[in-house]
């Protein structure tokens, strides 16, 4: 299996089917099956490897978004091609959110 890419976008995709969908319960068991042969080869980059680790760890769509956004924030900032500017507006954004739910959460405990 040399696409891990694709099979990790087949492994995400699906997820977005109804339950008992039979065809996407198969893509995910065979995707499923597929990602982590490849993580105990570790043929892949470390960067590949580490967003299967994260998918088979917990689907996209369980996850809190403000901790998946934080997460990916942190995975974009070891790629060496990352937009630096990108990254920076991101991180400021996260930080302008997180500090306005806390102020609820202030205003919610008075």
């Amino acid at each position: 299996m040399s696409d891990v890419e694709g099979m990790l976008s087949l492994y995400k995709a699906s997820f977005l089917g109804y339950e008992g969908e039979q065809i996407l319960d198969e893509a995910r068991a065979f995707s499923s099956f597929h990602l982590r042969g490849a993580l105990n080869k570790g043929r892949s980059s470390n960067m590949l490897l580490e967003q299967v680790s994260h998918a088979l760890e917990l689907p996209l769509h369980h996850t809190i978004q403000r901790l998946e956004a934080r997460w990916y924030i942190e995975y974009y900032a070891k790629k060496v091609d990352s937009n630096r500017v990108l990254l920076e507006a991101a991180k400021l954004d996260f930080n302008i959110v997180q500090s306005a739910l806390q102020n609820d959460l202030q205003e919610v405990s008075r």
